[in-house]
């Protein structure tokens, strides 16, 4: 039996980027010119579309995006790079009543004029005032060179390099370099953005078989900048290497209330999820929701402090105006424990999907712990599968792919395969009791309706509380 590249990433769990790396993905839109080359055109579109709606008696926004996205990649089975391009238009009209909106992918002058009719019909434009262009941010520009499939392809094969005499027991080693450059305009009366956003993500798989199982570890890094600003350490390869080859404990995991030190990656997994379903304005329309989580409510302890903050230098997640056309600002939405705010700002998946509610980048301060290990008897949960929430209770089940047993600060060598960490929401956080000084952050990116969603968070060790189990769940 044949078994195709994609067959082979879908059953070891592995994220799509893969299989589009390897052109396993939608065919790319023809090459155009460079986004900042016809920058004042799309600017002069833009301002023509909202002067026709304002002229409709209605307010006007109008929002578009050039963006590309690249992957590079290279496993065991060879290497590959693909790249898409997608435009797209939204315009938004509204009045006393209401709200409407016209979307299109052609981002022509013809294409924002044809949408901008199926608002307002031939009314006579009005003469609004937009104000000033507002002065780019200095981001750099990509250098051609460096998109090249070749340097792409030389980049992620230079850290695969550097893990040189993989073990015979590795089943599967691959690296992946993942590129979003997007050009973004925002322009209503006394109003005139632009922005360029351009994140940068890097990842390396190990999967090794351990038993009747495949043991999958990933490093990753996320960033706003230019494609070398980061790298993996020599000590992240090895972390990779060494945890795929690492022999779970046979037999069955003691389910029960355990100390437990909480991994940044897990810590991510929680406070994305906890906040996209219950932290946002638009979760706090629901009833059940809005009386569980009153404003200036306690809902975990006093180590527990977090500020959605898009303004961050660099981070993957940030940005300067959201898609509403609203300034960055930062939100804090727990402070040592209380609930003080929630996410309204709107943000559209691929800026051009439903608006929704989303955090951007999510900042959990750190503690005062040197040690990420401080238990006198407990687990070490790391590698983050998924989180489930529910809006109706606030139970949740955190998925993990090891525990690892902990005596008096440090590892005994026994760890667990699939574990689940349960219980409800509030009291998981009220169990914390330290984090640690340093950070990691953690940059996802996932599609809604096809369309990609970036944010990041940046996570210390956290020391908790909770009934650890074998997992059950498909979360």
């Amino acid at each position: 039996m044949t078994i195709t590249r994609r067959e082979l990433l879908e059953g070891l769990g592995l994220a799509s980027a893969y299989a589009f790396a390897f052109g396993c993905g939608p065919p790319p839109k023809p090459a155009r010119r460079a986004p900042e080359e016809f920058s004042g055109e799309v600017r002069a579109w833009l301002r023509d579309a909202v002067a026709a709606i304002h002229g409709a008696g209605l307010t006007g926004h109008a929002l578009a995006v050039s963006r590309t996205h690249t992957v590079a990649a290279q496993d065991v089975l060879g290497a590959g790079v693909n790249h898409e391009r997608a435009d797209g238009v939204v315009l938004v009209a509204r009045d006393a009543h209401g709200r409407r909106e016209q979307i299109t992918s052609d981002l022509t002058r013809e294409g924002v004029a044809a949408a901008a009719r199926a608002l307002a019909g031939k009314a006579t434009p009005a003469r609004i005032e937009f104000g000033p262009p507002a002065p780019p941010a200095a981001v750099p520009k990509p250098d051609p060179a460096q998109l090249a499939d070749s340097a792409l392809l030389d980049s992620v094969a230079a850290i695969a390099k550097r893990d040189g005499g993989l073990s015979s027991r590795i089943v599967y080693a691959s690296g992946l370099l993942e590129v979003d450059d997007a050009m973004v305009w925002s322009i209503a009366e006394h109003r005139d953005l632009e922005q360029r956003l351009y994140r940068v993500r890097r990842r390396i798989t190990r999967i090794a078989w351990n038993g009747t199982r495949p043991i999958l570890s990933e490093v990753s890094r996320a960033w706003s900048g230019g494609i070398h600003d980061q790298t993996f350490g020599d000590d992240e390869l090895a972390y990779a290497r060494d945890t795929a080859l690492a022999l779970m404990t046979p037999g069955a995991f003691a389910d029960g209330d355990h100390a437990l030190v909480l991994a940044p990656d897990v810590v991510a997994g929680i406070i994305d999820a906890a906040t996209r379903v219950l932290w946002t304005a638009r979760a706090a329309r629901r009833p059940e929701i809005a009386a569980r989580f009153a404003p200036d409510k306690l809902i975990g302890s006093a180590a527990v402090t977090l500020v959605d903050d898009p303004t961050v230098p660099n981070a993957y997640g940030g940005y300067r105006f959201d898609d509403a056309g609203e300034l960055a600002t930062a939100v804090p939405l727990i402070d040592h424990g209380k609930l003080v705010g929630r996410i309204a700002r709107g943000r559209r998946p691929g800026h051009t999907g439903v608006l929704e509610p989303m955090p951007s980048h999510m900042r959990f301060a750190p503690g005062s712990s040197e040690s990420a290990l401080a238990l006198d008897a407990g687990y070490l949960l790391e590698g983050h599968r998924n989180v489930l929430v529910d809006p109706a209770s606030d139970r949740v089940v955190v998925a993990v792919q090891r525990a690892l047993e902990v005596q008096r600060g440090q590892r005994t060598g026994r760890a667990y395969a699939d574990i689940e960490l349960v219980g409800d929401l509030t009291t998981l956080l009220g169990s914390i009791t330290d984090a640690t000084r340093a950070t990691r952050v953690i940059g996802l990116r996932d599609d809604r309706d096809g369309l990609p969603r970036w944010r990041s968070i940046e996570a210390p060790w956290l020391r908790a509380r909770g009934l650890v189990r074998a997992r059950r769940s498909q979360a």
